[in-house]
């Protein structure tokens, strides 16, 4: 069970979200407005929120992101906004505010059930400290990477190329343009786990960024096609 904000300035979309997540058995805190919002993380602790983008009155969305990235306490706090808007632009700067990931309206619960499982499971370590020096030099890294499978929140990978949970990777294969996603996609990173193999490799699983249900409704309806087989 996790404690769950929920952000949105229409009732429906509160009742509705309430009534999807408790029945999975989360405790939900429901606030129609950015202020009250801030008023909420500061007196109790969260471990995920969720929080509409457009809100009339009271700040938007991107405001309380960007306040809750700018505080230590709540740098690692995981937030899924929703928008009714579709155009990647718009996506994107969610995603460059620090939004962990975006839903677009009309929710559908099955996708935001598990995009929520995804962030509130996924293992974060403490990494340590050192000193730096500052460089300015081009680098390429030398990659192996093979896609082992396809879903609607994501992807599985198996790849030389090492990334911590929660790095966000851009991701090119021409698979996704059978799909109908175009290339690259974004992928943010929700586990990797090492692979017993000469050549160092780890599967990583990770979650899709900013796909529209313009772009969902080709990549289910592929996914089904692939399974007949």
């Amino acid at each position: 069970m996790a404690h769950i904000l929920i952000v949105d300035d229409q009732q429906s979309v509160l009742m509705t979200l309430e009534a999807l997540l408790t029945s999975e058995n989360h405790l939900v805190t429901a606030c129609t407005n950015v202020l009250d919002a801030v008023a909420k993380l500061n007196s109790e602790p969260f471990d995920l929120v969720i929080s509409d983008v457009v809100m009339s009155g009271g700040g938007s969305g991107l405001a309380l992101l960007r306040t809750i990235r700018t505080q230590p306490k709540w740098a690692s706090l995981p937030v899924i906004l929703l928008t009714g808007k579709r155009e990647k632009s718009d996506v994107e700067k969610g995603i460059q505010a620090g939004a962990n990931d975006y839903v677009v309206k009309p929710i559908d619960p099955t996708l935001l059930l598990a995009k929520i499982k995804n962030l509130l499971t996924k293992s974060t370590t403490d990494t340590p400290q050192f000193a730096e020096a500052p460089v300015n030099a081009k680098g390429e890294f030398e990659t192996k990477t093979e896609i082992l499978s396809i879903s609607e929140i994501g992807c599985t990978l198996l790849s030389n190329m090492f990334s911590s949970g929660g790095a966000l990777v851009r991701l090119h294969s021409e698979v996704f343009k059978e799909v109908g996603l175009g290339s690259p996609v974004t992928l943010r990173v929700l586990s990797v786990e090492a692979v017993e193999a000469p050549e160092g490799l780890h599967k990583i699983r990770g979650n899709f960024v900013g796909l529209t249900e313009k772009e969902l409704t080709p990549l289910r309806l592929w996914i089904r096609r692939q399974s007949r087989f």
